[in-house]
């Protein structure tokens, strides 16, 4: 099988060919992953941040029925609203998000590079799901001059 690739991280690669986008742990792939295939980090993660969520939340709103309209005046209170808001958005990405380790290229609505200025850049792919939902793919790229050739020639980046 013919594929271009480009490192994801140390260990993962991203391959590219006509049909298909799959991420594998090889420079040669010996396999495609199925497209709805998980590990165990994925259910774990999302365990941790509901239960998460649910402590901050109620927290808060102890802390707002014991306080009343002093809540604002403990300073506890903004970090406490700051990381539920965080984990509000983690919980949401969760549920639009996806981690499947293979996508159709058939299915791919849109793709987005993003780099930001403190982080790594990363390719955020927008395809259709099971049922006709519209998720989300977020892909990180280790060495940017390595993958935008290989998105490029592939016509993932116009």
């Amino acid at each position: 099988m013919q594929t271009k690739y480009f490192r994801v991280n140390k260990k993962e690669y991203c391959h590219i060919n006509d049909e298909l986008i799959f991420i594998v742990n090889s420079k040669t792939p010996s396999r495609i992953p199925l497209e709805h295939e998980l590990g165990e980090g994925w259910g774990i993660m999302s365990v941790l941040n509901y239960i998460t969520f649910f402590f901050l939340f109620v927290y808060v709103a102890v802390s707002a029925t014991y306080y009343g309209f002093d809540f604002m005046k403990q300073p506890l209170n903004y970090g406490a609203l700051f990381l539920l808001f965080l984990s509000f958005k983690r919980v949401q990405d969760g549920f639009n998000g996806s981690r499947t380790p293979t996508i159709t290229r058939s299915k791919i609505k849109n793709v987005l590079l993003k780099s930001p200025r403190f982080s790594y850049p990363r390719i955020v792919i927008y395809f259709e799901g099971p049922e006709g939902k519209v998720l989300k793919r977020t892909i990180p790229i280790l060495y940017k001059q390595e993958a935008l050739p290989v998105l490029k020639e592939t016509g993932l980046l116009q």
